[in-house]
């Protein structure tokens, strides 16, 4: 949520989180298979098109960001360079990933051999402990504000499957520095999206202010949730003031709240919540 603007998420992108896809339809319709022997001049190709197109959400490394962490065996969406290759070409619908039309066959092909090999390196270690993570969980009050595996209140994002769509780094940036670590929110007629839970005051024409972050917003409508659970809906014109707080986050820092060993074990902890079988 660093600036109030449309954001396109173009690159390998938010889901190479996984799942399985066959096999590739190329621009022209026809079927685009996956390098069955990829050298290393393609790999390193590979990797130039993945710092271009791919870090901004899932890292330089590939360990993760506002997107999923790739460095993994099998992605959510992906189970093979094919599926890698399909979601670079087509993008996934309902998300900020969009297509990536402006790669030729042999860069998708070579990105998709790339993003192969991120899975073939050691999982990222957990510096900190899952179970001791569980109780920080309770006692910090993270669920008065997060749904976990159907428990919790639906104020800030659900955190049931967070362990495969983000990556340690973008978990502790979080909980150190919420403002910086803003996930977009996809709109679903375009291949955009915006900074989701952005803290918003409304005041009405009568004065009456409310405050809560933003679930969704057009050009002519918004609605808040707010700390209740609240959902709010308002027509822009009805309105004297509309202010977002983008510096802010309606989430607290715990840099001072947890020691470092806490912060281990939370996201450790969270890390480990890949989402119900």
């Amino acid at each position: 949520m660093r600036a109030h603007v449309l954001t396109r998420c173009r690159g390998v992108a938010l889901a190479l989180g996984l799942a399985g896809t066959a096999a590739v339809v190329a621009a022209r319709g026809q079927v685009l298979p996956p390098l069955e022997q990829p050298t290393a001049a393609d790999l390193a190709s590979g990797a130039k098109v993945f710092e271009v197109y791919c870090a901004r959400c899932h890292g330089i490394d590939g360990t993760g960001g506002s997107g999923p962490p790739l460095t993994r065996p099998r992605l959510r969406r992906a189970a093979d360079a094919a599926g890698v290759i399909a979601i670079v070409s087509e993008g996934v619908p309902g998300t900020s990933m969009m297509g990536a039309w402006s790669l030729s066959e042999i860069e998708k092909q070579q990105v998709g051999a790339y993003v192969g090999s991120l899975g073939q390196r050691p999982p990222e270690p957990l510096t900190g402990d899952p179970d001791r993570g569980r109780r920080v969980y309770a006692t910090a009050g993270c669920a008065t504000c997060h749904i976990l595996e159907g428990e919790g209140t639906a104020f800030g994002p659900d955190l049931t499957d967070v362990g495969v769509l983000r990556g340690k780094a973008y978990l502790r940036e979080s909980l150190i520095t919420p403002a910086a670590a803003h996930p977009d929110r996809p709109v679903p007629y375009e291949p955009y999206g915006y900074p989701a839970y952005v803290s918003v005051r409304a005041r009405s024409q009568r004065g009456e202010e409310v405050s809560g972050v933003r679930v969704n917003e057009d050009t002519f409508t918004i609605q808040l949730r707010d700390k209740t659970g609240r959902l709010l809906s308002f027509r822009k014109a009805d309105l004297q003031q509309l202010t977002f707080e983008l510096g802010a986050s309606a989430m607290p820092s715990y840099r001072v709240q947890l020691d470092d060993t806490q912060l281990d074990d939370l996201v450790a902890y969270l890390m480990t919540r890949k989402g119900r079988p």
